[in-house]
């Protein structure tokens, strides 16, 4: 499975959960996304796929940029915000399949995370083991790898999971952290707190590099995943 096949997945599993949700799941707060509920996080992503097709948005999305996202579809109603997901995902599918498609990686491995965002949020079963999240952590993964190598960050931190194991930084890894790819995606996004991280089952010691290894702020509180 490549990430255009990951989105495409994830994107058919969410417009499928959406259609037997309840007014009352719609507006139930999201504890990785303080600031949204249910239908929020379906607003943001069509948004987003939207407005990165139409080149809106550039690169990495701002709190500016996703607040526009869910500001501008306040109004519409969960089936208005899949209908425009569902339009617009297969130019989504086509970029990402594309010569170029690791600038749009980012895209597949926003939807898969606020998937199992939605998932946590309304306590029901995430995609722990399934081909959506190996491709998501070997893209995380990969993401930090080559961020820290050219930035030349050191040292180096060992990431393992069932399907891959990856040196993250320069020079020998003083740590070496074992976990399933599921955790070590949600760890990588800021979906663990700094003591769920530091207490993840490490070989040696990260503490000095618990900080770098989130790509977005960790919650105050665990999310009890």
């Amino acid at each position: 499975m490549d990430a255009a096949e990951c989105y495409r997945a994830v994107r058919a599993r969410m417009i499928e959960l959406a259609d037997g949700l309840s007014e009352e799941q719609l507006a139930t707060p999201v504890p990785a996304c303080p600031a949204w509920t249910v239908r929020d996080t379906y607003a943001h992503l069509a948004g987003v796929c939207t407005e990165v097709l139409d080149g809106t948005q550039a690169g990495r999305a701002t709190d500016a940029d996703t607040a526009r996202q869910v500001g501008e579809r306040a109004g519409r109603g969960i089936a208005q915000l899949c209908a425009e997901w569902a339009d617009r995902g297969p130019e989504m599918d086509a970029r990402l399949a594309g010569e170029k498609g690791y600038r749009y990686n980012l895209m597949a491995f926003d939807a898969w995370n606020h998937e199992q965002d939605v998932r946590n949020a309304l306590g029901m079963p995430q995609a722990r083991k399934d081909q959506t999240t190996e491709v998501v952590s070997a893209m995380i993964t990969d993401m930090f790898a080559r961020g820290w190598r050219k930035a030349q960050l050191a040292p180096a931190v060992r990431l393992v999971t069932p399907t891959d194991d990856a040196v993250v930084g320069v020079g020998e890894p003083v740590a070496t952290l074992e976990t399933s790819e599921f955790d070590l995606a949600r760890m990588l996004s800021g979906r663990r707190t700094h003591e769920e991280m530091a207490a993840m089952g490490w070989a040696g010691e990260p503490a000095d590099l618990i900080e770098r290894l989130h790509m977005f702020t960790p919650p105050a509180q665990a999310l009890g995943e």
